[in-house]
């Protein structure tokens, strides 16, 4: 057999390096679509994980390590902000709810002195007074149902209270806006104390939700009632008569921004009766509404 000359040998060493190369650039092309399909799967938030860096190239394992360090940082941000959020709201809800009491103290007082024999022009700076606080009274109360409906993590922090006397302070808090509305509210309850095991705040904030709506809606007697039942539930429903009826959607009465009486121009924002929904689904308590006779019949059990 001849020998292969020396042009041969060079061919040959040539098709070998090409050969390499060509697997190498495969290798190499593969894993960058590898990495870019990891980086994707991050930005899309399909994933968590931390790109792989034992690759072939040693700049490519250098850019993954880089971008694995952004990763990092991006998460370190993204959770910092969660954590401001998440005091933020709290803050809201919490600075809401402890300023509507005086507000309501505010306001009380503010109407006693509108009977007073005052003069005309006292009368008149008492009047805008009272109508400025009962707007910051609104506003306080929408903040706390915005951060209540954005707190997808609310945990309820239960303890023993007495139901009787909390909605008994609830109706004399909001007897001035009783009053405005001439509404003398009929409230039938038991002759004794009821306890429930619940969140006092939450459950506090429900009733109020559900008296508020009754007043900004009723045309007569609002009735309310509270009883116990045989497994320790509580029984909770408050009635007013409406003006019509026909225009409440019960299946929708529960939702964000739905005021169900468009002819009514009251300023309602449509969310308190979704933050009733909200806080009773958290309690693992039952709520439904009904219409019967021309008033809204709303039930809560707890």
């Amino acid at each position: 057999m001849e020998k292969m000359s020396n042009i041969e040998w060079i061919l040959i060493i040539i098709t070998i390096f090409l050969v390499i190369l060509l697997f190498r650039y495969i290798q190499l092309k593969k894993q960058i679509r590898n990495l870019a399909d990891q980086v994707n799967e991050l930005n899309s938030g399909n994933s968590q994980q931390m790109l792989d860096i034992s690759l072939i190239d040693k700049d490519l394992e250098r850019l993954a390590g880089i971008l694995n360090q952004y990763n990092i940082r991006q998460r370190q941000a993204v959770a910092g902000v969660l954590r401001n959020e998440e005091y933020l709201k709290e803050s809201v809800a919490n600075i809401s709810h402890d300023l509507r009491t005086p507000l309501t103290v505010i306001l009380g007082h503010l109407q006693l002195l509108q009977k007073e024999n005052l003069e005309s022009s006292q009368a008149q700076r008492v009047k805008v007074i009272f109508s400025k606080a009962e707007k910051m009274k609104e506003l306080v109360e929408t903040f706390y149902d915005l951060s209540i409906l954005e707190e997808q993590q609310t945990v309820p922090e239960k303890e023993k209270f007495n139901i009787s006397n909390m909605l008994i302070n609830l109706i004399t808090e909001n007897a001035v806006a009783l009053e405005k509305e001439n509404i003398l509210p009929e409230i039938n309850l038991p002759d004794y104390s009821i306890y429930v095991y619940s969140d006092k705040n939450m459950v506090e904030r429900i009733l109020q939700n559900l008296l508020t709506n009754a007043i900004k809606y009723s045309v007569g007697t609002i009735k309310i009632t509270l009883m116990e039942k045989e497994n320790n539930n509580i029984i909770f429903t408050i009635e007013n008569p409406m003006s019509d009826s026909s225009e409440i959607d019960c299946n929708r009465l529960f939702d964000r921004f739905y005021t169900g009486d468009k002819s009514r121009h009251n300023g309602s924002t449509g969310l308190g009766l979704a933050v009733v929904k909200t806080l009773v689904a958290i309690l693992g308590g039952n709520i439904v509404a009904k219409v019967h006779a021309n008033s809204l019949i709303i039930t809560l059990e707890l």
